[in-house]
């Protein structure tokens, strides 16, 4: 009813109507507003939402822009593509729209504020049933038992609350442009279990008390990583919009981070020793010596922060980084502004982490350069106080681009507590946010952030009801894999004790820094003078065969020659380039070096071990970029013409590279064929043995396990009858193998084990909340929402 005290107008208003099912005609109606009736609220009565709050033109049936919601979230959100759809459709029928481009704009903008009513109804729901009980005066009239029969789920309880929300919106819309997610960070030592914002985010993870793992050391696992494909152009500044249970870090605690990083850095300027002198504690070192580390970082661009995966001459924001839970549910969200992959971003997403955990809480740290992030937290005392409660390990997927040592101390499978998680979810969470990529590159700021943030909330809501089945999927994957590990255990026949000493013998010895330093320095200029000899030979072999070639060309024409002239020319000043390089690298060699390389040219076995170890350590740097640019082509959004020719480039380069390794691995295989033939005409060195070949059908898979990753006796310079077992005896080599798979499968059911009584205890947790929450409603209240039931 209108009050009669009101000044009254009249709005025209066209009303589109538009169900699942069926499609219905425009109306045009005449609405009565005043103060206390607003159009908006009398098109909400009605079912329909404005596309403006005070004097709306046209609006639309709730359940069309549900279903445009719904659509969104399993497709690329277009609004335009909506627009110009049902326009088409009604024009078909005779109704025409009063000008161009109307339908777009108003549909846009009663579709943004219709998802932000819907999410913050949700958020208020969410917070009143986590509400602590409020003091209750009187006892309510109206049994709960028969409101909770009726009213078991939050959904239903969303309706109801709608009406009670009007009065907080302006409110909401009116905080300060941050986009943190909206819980305070807690105090860490005022925490006895997770903090509800993390319970919520994840009920396997969080949801329970402190999980008994016996010697696992890991209470929990996340994992870590960045993509540049989520990129936005430069634009002008958007209208502020905040989605009210946003996951992303506010701006300002990245900023914060970076300054504090960037203070730690500088305190400790040319420190590379690994040592934490930062930290106050002199006993803490890496496991992996800093050479080691120096060549996983040249492995992974992700690594090298200086390089630029993404102009800032184009792009405002060039990325985000995620932290995810084992289950795949995201936790939090980095805005990334800087053109390459900073550490700041990861030490801000994992201190929010740490600061939502009680203080007796241990995270495992799954990244693809996790050796990296701990370097620089023990290096430059980062995060120092928090360095205890962290345990670090390379994504599965990525760990074949680290080098072996770094392998055995940082790889989950190889890692105490990390079980069977592999650390690849942000994986499969940028593959489903890849829908967006075209859309929120042209995007606001704030639109972007809030687009993304819907995203998440469908993503939670699928993973969430799916998790009995994920631990159901784990528990048959386990146990087959168990089983599988046992049989190879058997096989072997080696003891377990004596399988667990050579492994720890083996970690010892591969990790330690070698005493024999200025050998290896030799060693390696030695097979670098090789590779330039090499490269020697050949430029003079091509030299011989064109001049062999152009005398017999004499006939030919003028035109032919005048090419092989060149080409020849080209080879001698090659040629003469590589002699002077040779002559200063064979003058900068030390007497070891000199020594050993008058050896290897009397000694054909010693130079086919040489030239045999110099072509493995190829091989494997060209596996690991085959496998690099094969997840490249992998990752390409066929989709998109701007990227077909760099799919195009990178499928030759795939099948070329693929060609390459294939011939350097026969010419290997021919190389140990020459060196088991000089050991049987007793040319070879005493009590050697010649290396194994390599399968040109298994090279491909990467297992880290592989011979290829691992040393080859044959290509040492010890005595083989001394060998480690752990070296030398293929049924310890294979029981270790299987040893650790075992230990993992076992770490991997007793965390399912604690994950189901978490799932439980968050259950009962929920149900009580829920429970107090309807205690504390009203009686009118309960009327109410009795209403909205009967008429949904």
């Amino acid at each position: 009813m209108v009050c009669a005290l009101t000044i009254l107008t009249q709005s025209r208003i066209f009303l589109l109507s538009f169900w699942f099912y069926r499609l219905t005609e425009f109306e045009n109606i005449s609405l009565m507003v005043c103060a206390c009736q607003s159009a908006a609220r009398q098109l909400m009565a009605r079912g329909y939402f404005p596309c403006a709050p005070t004097r709306p033109s046209i609006a639309f049936q709730l359940h069309l822009l549900d279903f445009i919601i719904l659509h969104g979230q399993n497709a690329a959100p277009n609004v335009s593509a909506w627009a110009d759809t049902l326009e088409a459709f009604w024009k078909q029928r005779s109704y025409i729209l009063p000008s161009e481009d109307t339908l777009r704009r108003r549909l846009g903008a009663a579709l943004q504020w219709y998802q932000v009513l819907v999410h913050r109804v949700s958020a208020m729901v969410s917070a009143a049933s986590r509400a602590p009980p409020a003091p209750v005066k009187s006892a309510p009239s109206t049994p709960i038992a028969s409101t909770s029969a009726t009213s078991p789920t939050l959904a239903k309880l969303a309706p109801s609350t709608s009406s009670a929300s009007t009065s907080t919106l302006p409110e909401a819309g009116a905080s300060a442009p941050k986009i943190g997610p909206p819980p305070p960070t807690p105090s860490a030592p005022d925490l006895a279990r997770p903090s509800a914002y993390l319970r919520g985010c994840c009920p396997l993870c969080f949801g329970g008390p402190k999980p008994n793992l016996g010697t696992s050391g890991i209470d929990v696992h996340a994992c870590l990583d960045a993509t540049f494909g989520q990129k936005r152009r430069e634009s002008a500044q958007d209208p502020h919009l905040r989605h009210p249970a946003s996951k992303f870090l506010s701006a300002e605690a990245v900023r914060e981070m970076e300054e504090r990083v960037a203070r730690a850095r500088q305190q400790q300027p040319g420190n590379s020793k690994g040592k934490a002198k930062a930290t106050g504690n002199a006993s803490v070192d890496l496991a992996v010596s800093s050479a080691i580390l120096d060549d996983c970082e040249r492995s992974f661009l992700a690594a090298q922060e200086k390089v630029a995966k993404a102009s800032k001459n184009f792009y405002s924001d060039t990325g985000l980084m995620a932290l995810l839970c084992r289950h795949d549910r995201v936790l939090w969200l980095a805005n990334i502004t800087t053109p390459g992959e900073r550490q700041h971003y990861a030490f801000a997403l994992l201190l929010e982490l740490l600061r939502h955990l009680p203080p007796t809480w241990i995270v495992g740290l799954l990244y693809d350069i996790a050796c990296q992030l701990h370097r620089s937290m023990v290096k430059h005392g980062i995060l120092s106080e928090y360095l205890p409660r962290l345990r670090f390990a390379v994504s599965v997927f990525h760990a074949y681009g680290h080098q072996w040592p770094c392998q055995l101390v940082y790889h989950p499978r190889k890692c105490i507590g990390f079980g069977l998680t592999n650390g690849e979810g942000c994986e499969r969470f940028w593959s489903a946010l890849q829908a967006l990529i075209p859309s929120l590159r042209v995007s606001g700021f704030h639109r972007r952030l809030f687009v993304i943030d819907c995203r998440l909330d469908h993503l939670d809501h699928k993973s969430l009801i799916r998790l009995a089945l994920w631990i159901a999927r784990q528990y048959k994957a386990c146990r087959k894999r168990l089983a599988v590990a046992n049989a190879g255990l058997y096989d072997c026949g080696v003891p377990l004790s004596v399988l667990q000493s050579e492994w720890k013998t083996q970690v010892t010895t591969q990790t330690q820094k070698s005493p024999r330093q200025s050998k290896n320095i030799a060693d390696k200029a030695v097979a670098e003078v090789m590779l330039e000899r090499d490269f020697l030979d050949e430029t003079n072999a091509n030299v011989k065969a064109l001049e062999k070639q152009r005398a017999q060309i004499h006939e030919a024409g003028e035109e032919a020659r005048e090419q092989l002239e060149i080409q020849i020319e080209k080879l001698r000043m090659s040629s003469v380039q590589t002699k002077a390089r040779l002559k200063v690298m064979e003058k900068a060699l030390g007497v070891a070096g000199q020594k050993q390389l008058s050896d290897l040219k009397g000694n054909p076995y010693l130079r086919a071990r040489m030239n045999a170890h110099v072509l493995r350590t190829r091989i494997r740097t060209k596996v690991v970029e085959f496998k690099f640019e094969r997840t490249k082509l992998e990752r390409v959004y066929r989709h998109h013409l701007m990227q077909e020719k760099q799919h195009t480039q990178t499928k030759k380069s795939i099948h070329r590279r693929h060609n390459g390794i294939s011939a350097l691995i026969s010419q290997f295989n021919k190389l140990v064929d020459q060196m088991e033939t000089l050991r049987r005409g007793h040319k070879a060195p005493p009590k050697t043995v010649s290396p194994q070949k390599l399968d040109v059908r298994k090279i491909f898979r990467l297992d880290v396990d592989d011979e290829l990753f691992q040393e080859d006796p044959g290509l040492g310079d010890e005595a083989c009858d001394n060998l480690p077992r752990w070296l030398g005896d293929e049924k310890v080599r294979s029981g270790i193998v299987s040893m650790l798979e075992r230990d993992r499968c076992l770490e991997e059911i007793k965390r399912l084990d604690a994950e189901c009584l978490a799932m439980q205890t968050w259950l009962a947790d929920e149900r009580l909340n829920l429970e107090t929450a309807l205690s504390t409603m009203s009686e009118s209240y309960l009327t109410r929402l009795r209403t909205v039931e009967t008429a949904y």
